[in-house]
């Protein structure tokens, strides 16, 4: 564990255990959820990080989130039966640079995955941290980036669970390659009368564009979110295909429950506002 953990695990590690320093240049700790001694080299977690995740896991959970799990013990390489700091310090690098290209060039800057592979940026990285071992775009995409998707598939999973009804657009499209693309994106008002908006799939249509095709791909997509009864609307262009696909798919039940959330919402609404005037 490097010097920049250090301090990060024995600040959330105090809430456990009661450290002190023993000859050798050793630490101990004491486990104040089962009384039980643990040691280690002075500067380093792992055995109680360890010890925390594997008999005390709500705990473990409670203090360490995922990304902490991977920057404080996966990453860690034993060695003899001790953890290594100087790779482990070169591990935590590598994890901590792939997370960051990931996060800000790639989600937040829309930049190609490919931008891992290019010679010049790999030369600008190796000036920044010369021991950094270049990736691939399929390295990104299956092993750092695809955490990231699955965290943000599970927020608008449950941000589409607490709403009845939705309104969707969906528009399709083919770039200079000729490869064509789906895009559905997915609107509604929440309990605190909000308008939200979620980019819900981006798909490539591989197969041709009938308006057939275009529903099932639709439909796969919603049933995924589990919103396929609760599609209100459906918005698109003029598109043939398009026309042809929603005509008579995606039929919901109109009624709307006078009891339910949105409906008194709207009536409180309808009542403040005559009441301003």
């Amino acid at each position: 564990m490097n010097l920049h953990q250090q301090p990060v695990a024995r600040i959330q590690l105090k809430k456990y255990f009661v450290f002190s320093l023993i000859e050798h240049n050793r630490i101990s700790g004491h486990c104040q959820l089962c009384n039980q001694d643990y040691k280690d080299k002075v500067g380093i977690f792992s055995n109680f990080i360890k010890h925390l995740k594997r008999k005390h896991l709500p705990e473990y959970e409670r203090t360490f989130n995922k990304q902490d799990e991977g920057l404080l013990e996966e990453e860690i390489i034993e060695g003899d039966g001790r953890p290594t700091t100087e790779l482990s310090t070169n591990k935590f690098k590598q994890t901590r640079i792939n997370l960051a290209i990931a996060k800000h060039l790639i989600i937040r800057c829309n930049f190609p995955l490919n931008l891992v592979e290019n010679h010049a940026f790999r030369d600008f990285i190796k000036d920044c941290n010369v021991k950094w071992t270049p990736i691939s775009a399929k390295h990104l995409k299956h092993n750092t980036i695809a955490p990231f998707k699955e965290k943000v598939n599970t927020i608008i999973h449950d941000a589409l669970s607490a709403v009845d009804h939705v309104t969707l657009t969906v528009d399709g499209w083919t770039d200079r390659k000729c490869r064509s693309f789906l895009g559905v994106t997915c609107h509604f008002i929440n309990f605190k009368m909000e308008p939200e908006s979620y980019l819900i799939d981006f798909v490539r249509l591989k197969s041709p564009h009938t308006g057939e095709n275009i529903l099932q791909t639709t439909e796969s997509i919603l049933d995924r979110f589990q919103i396929k009864e609760k599609v209100y609307k459906v918005v698109t262009d003029n598109a043939a295909s398009m026309i042809k696909a929603y005509k008579f798919g995606l039929a919901v039940d109109d009624e709307i429950n006078d009891n339910s959330r949105e409906t008194q919402l709207l009536s409180k609404t309808n009542a403040i506002l005559n009441d301003s005037y």
